[in-house]
């Protein structure tokens, strides 16, 4: 409720303009079973559905064609936004010296989403018209992979719906809010990786994707303040936008064999070329403060938001019993993170962004070829610029917080195919936007974040070939009778 309070009252201060929502945590999603159960891994010796997105050169790494996939089974979020209430200082002038008490604002919700789909196909070294199997034997050159993903590397949400808050201060004045917000935010990527050995030891690898943002929210927030000096206050914000970016973005990678357990692997995301973006958004503000009279805004325009520039190193060691890799990831925005161009009306502040780099570590210990256990641990530093302490009237960035996590989990090997199942677990702090509605006029502030959050995962794979063998076994068994 508290935070719907400050998302509305953003949008209704806009007046002109809703607030679309700026997310900068470029790892705020799984992009693999395995990759994130390593810790987010995956740049040197992905081996699974984060191959394209990470690093392409590491497709090669799976040894056969095949279907990978990776679902966030089952998500348990929840989030504190302290002070929401009374985000700020209060016109005492007006209010008196009003203290609230209990002005958190506490949210939880659970969520199931897949995250990555990919199909993978050999297509054979140079020369070959047909699939053919890949031993390890060193001799590498010319082999050659082809990938076609689906994946949702960015994903965040926060839902607080008829939720309700009555506090009364020593002083005898009391405040009613009414609240309900559900806003999201997801970046999808959709496209082609190919990979190949150029040398026994080196691969090259790129993928070319189409990248859909899109963001939506709806917020609604009452307030009702009695036994002030001034009299009965009451204020209603109400606001609903949904807005997509449509950009074009690359990734090129290379992995190096240094010998037979380690592996170097390093890749680089080219600049998004924006094609096209749509931000359509509602404001409507009444308040019985004085010199406020209600306003009703409708906006349309333009939207931008395209995904920063990564760079990522890793390196990484396979032995007969254990998987070990490190990762660092620089992201560098040379862009605004996002922009809305809305037309006939002021445009609100473009989000500002600042370079970030995170870590992450994991490993894979195989008890037996078809038994191992996994774990990893990473961070996930924000590439938004710090907000101001007076958030401007109009501002697109609602929350700015830093994540680490740390994943456990267990793998299962057997006949071309594999299933995984873990548990990450991830805190986050930071500041976020919310509403003053007891300072004339009603303005913006800042509030401390935290959320907590335990995703469930499964994931797995399986090979065509093993497909194709229980197709031909189920064959052999169902027969069906030939018309007479």
């Amino acid at each position: 409720m508290r935070r719907a309070c400050a998302c509305v009252l953003a949008a209704a201060l806009l007046a002109q303009s809703s607030v679309a929502h700026a997310q900068a945590n470029p790892r705020s999603a799984p992009i693999g079973g395995r990759s994130a159960l390593m810790g987010g891994t995956g740049v040197a010796l992905a081996r699974d559905g984060s191959a394209p997105f990470l690093n392409p050169a590491t497709i090669l790494n799976i040894s056969d064609s095949g279907l990978a996939f990776s679902v966030n089974f089952y998500t348990f979020q929840a989030t504190d936004l302290g002070s929401f209430h009374q985000p700020g200082a209060v016109d005492t002038a007006r209010y008196g010296a009003l203290s609230l008490p209990n002005t958190s604002l506490d949210s939880s919700r659970a969520d199931a989403l897949p995250s990555t789909l990919c199909l993978f196909l050999t297509i054979g070294h140079w020369g070959d018209n047909v699939e053919q199997p890949e031993p390890d034997t060193g001799h590498r050159k010319g082999r050659r992979k082809l990938a076609a993903c689906f994946g949702s590397l960015e994903r965040q949400a926060f839902s607080a719906t008829a939720s309700g808050y009555s506090g009364t201060s020593p002083q005898g004045v009391t405040a009613k809010q009414a609240v309900s917000i559900q806003r999201s935010w997801n970046r999808i990527y959709v496209g082609p990786s190919y990979s190949v050995y150029v040398t026994d030891d080196i691969a090259i690898g790129a993928a070319l994707d189409g990248i859909g943002t899109l963001a939506s929210s709806t917020w609604s927030v009452d307030t009702l303040v009695t036994g002030a000096r001034g009299g009965t206050a009451a204020t209603a914000y109400d606001t609903a936008m949904s807005a997509y970016s449509i950009d074009l973005g690359a990734m090129l990678g290379v992995m190096w064999r240094i010998d037979d357990a380690r592996v170097f692997g390093a890749s680089v995301s080219t600049p998004a070329l924006h094609l096209f973006g749509h931000y359509d958004g509602t404001t409507a503000l009444q308040s019985s403060g004085p010199g406020q009279s209600p306003s009703l805004a409708t906006s349309s325009g333009g939207f931008s938001a395209p995904p920063p520039v990564r760079v990522g190193l890793g390196i990484g060691s396979e032995t007969r019993r254990l998987r070990l890799e490190g990762d660092v990831g620089a992201f560098l925005p040379l862009t605004d993170l996002a922009h809305v161009d809305v037309q006939g009306t002021p445009n609100p502040p473009a989000v500002k962004s600042q370079p970030a780099v995170d870590a992450a570590i994991g490993a894979e210990y195989f008890v037996s070829p078809g038994f191992s256990f996994l774990g990893g641990a990473s961070t996930d530093f924000t590439t938004l610029a710090p907000l101001p302490s007076a958030p401007p009237v109009g501002t697109l960035a609602e929350s700015r917080t830093e994540r680490v996590t740390g994943s456990f989990g267990i793998g299962s090997y057997g006949d071309g195919s594999e299933l995984l199942l873990g548990l990450e677990l991830s805190y986050a702090w930071g500041r976020s936007i919310a509403v003053d509605p007891v300072v004339e006029p009603t303005s913006l502030a800042l509030v401390d974040q935290h959320t907590w959050t335990a995703m469930f995962i499964i994931a797995g794979s399986a090979s065509l070939s093993a497909f194709r063998r229980t197709l031909r076994d189920l064959g052999r068994v169902v027969r069906i009778p030939a018309s007479k």
